[in-house]
């Protein structure tokens, strides 16, 4: 098969959509096409208002453009795609179950710092996934805006700055959380294993199902989850892990939201998409 038949073969495997705004540029408006192959993106051509291919340093520019977008809500995608929305039920689980852990005559002396430092978590866990909720419905009702109105407005990236911004921080802070106390959900599950037959029934129906909720086939597939997902939110910092976690949470805070407002996509990555 000649390289020319190849590249046909190829084109015919493909599929295209137009994206539903488009990108203002020095007062020229620009379409976009993306052509995907697999689910994967494998071409890009930008068309200016004539419906003429875009010169190659518009195309880079609008291409920048759509990346920058993209980047804001990248983390907020990866987790929506693992996690399935399951972390907003694991916080109401927590909620209707947590009140036990407060009860300082169970546990005793040895014990009850590892419960306080479980119990703070989950607090913790429950405000930020709060806030996370409210965020997402914030981005949904921006992106339904945008595509209702056919361009992303100035305010508009405005507002996707601010609420990647913010969901950025609660993320960070819950996961950090989470990590820290990894240990503790076990050191729990194993003291109630032990010595739950010590306890009055109604302590111990409702202990036991605290540690239900927070075993590793429940809340504790998605805490690890959400801990996987770490990484892909300190991508490009300088950070210090040794520090307390009001400390690490602080500096994350800072260094995100000023790699977030200076942040420059990187066109070689998709350079080679883009279609004359």
């Amino acid at each position: 098969m000649t390289d020319k038949l190849l590249k046909q073969h190829k084109r015919l495997l493909e599929q295209q959509h137009k994206l539903p705004y488009t990108i203002n540029l020095d007062g020229e408006v620009f379409t976009i096409i993306i052509y995907t192959k697999l689910s994967k993106v494998a071409g890009v051509t930008v068309l200016n208002s004539q419906e003429e291919p875009a010169t190659v340093k518009e195309a880079e520019a609008v291409v920048n453009r759509i990346q920058k977008y993209n980047f804001y809500f990248e983390y907020l995608g990866k987790r929506a795609h693992v996690i399935k929305e399951r972390d907003s039920i694991i916080a109401e689980k927590i909620e209707q179950t947590q009140l036990i852990l407060n009860d300082n005559t169970i546990f005793g002396e040895k014990m009850q710092p590892t419960i306080d430092e479980l119990n703070l978590a989950m607090e913790v866990y429950k405000q930020q996934q709060r806030k996370m909720d409210v965020y997402q419905e914030d981005i949904t009702l921006l992106n339904q805006k945008i595509k209702m109105q056919g361009e992303i407005l100035e305010e508009d990236w405005e507002s996707a700055e601010n609420l990647s911004i913010a969901f950025a921080k609660a993320a960070y802070a819950q996961s950090i959380y989470l990590e820290a106390t990894r240990k503790n959900r076990k050191q729990l599950a194993k003291w109630f294993h032990l010595h739950q037959k010590e306890l009055p029934s109604d302590k111990q129906k409702a202990l036991g199902k605290m540690v239900s909720v927070l075993s590793d086939t429940n809340a504790g597939l998605v805490f690890d989850q959400i801990i996987s997902l770490r990484p892909l939110l300190e991508e490009g910092l300088m950070l210090d892990h040794e520090q307390s976690l009001t400390q690490r949470a602080a500096e994350f805070n800072k260094e995100f939201e000023t790699h977030c407002r200076f942040y420059k996509p990187n066109i070689n990555k998709v350079k080679n998409l883009i279609r004359q």
